[in-house]
């Protein structure tokens, strides 16, 4: 893949890695980041967004993800499976068996949504700091999630399965990346 790139989007810059690049820095991040390695395989694995990896399980046989997460159209909880592209970063990641400091009650579909903020930008600034001392390219969270679209997109995924794992509309999606 040429250039994985987010549009210029609420001050944000463009994402200029090629994606094993991208896949190179996440894997290092997972060894600089013990304690977020889970959350970043789940971003870069499913393209989930930040805050749903709290709510995220992988299925131990088909590897797909359930996630429970906050439908943005109407602001409701929503539940839906998300896929992979490529089923060998489960284990890379060790996504079988995340240990994370705290996860949604998915049987109650509660959801904190106050907590998971917290939690998503104490992630944010781990990240920003190994990132500027480790001197690697500027990227967010949000980046490595964009970039799954586009890797899905390169790979021939159809709009509305991508819109589906992504949590998006179609309509959505379209806009968003094959514009």
């Amino acid at each position: 893949m040429n250039n994985i790139g987010t549009k210029k989007n609420r001050g944000k810059t463009k994402l200029n890695l090629e994606d094993d690049q991208l896949l190179e820095i996440v894997i290092k991040l997972r060894d600089l980041m013990p304690e977020w390695k889970w959350s970043l395989g789940m971003i870069y694995c499913y393209g989930l967004r930040p805050s749903e990896v709290f709510g995220a399980n992988v299925n131990q046989e088909d590897k797909t993800c359930t996630v429970l997460g906050i439908n943005g159209d109407e602001d409701e909880l929503e539940e839906r499976k998300a896929f992979t592209l490529d089923k060998s970063l489960i284990d890379i990641f060790d996504l079988n068996n995340i240990d994370r400091p705290w996860e949604y009650n998915m049987s109650d579909k509660k959801y904190d949504v106050n907590y998971s903020k917290i939690k998503t930008d104490q992630m944010s600034k781990r990240l920003k700091k190994i990132i500027k001392k480790e001197k690697f390219p500027q990227f967010t969270m949000n980046m490595i999630r964009h970039s799954w679209a586009k890797r899905a997109i390169k790979s021939n995924v159809s709009s509305s399965d991508c819109a589906i794992s992504m949590g998006y509309s179609i309509e959505v999606f379209q806009d968003k990346y094959l514009s």
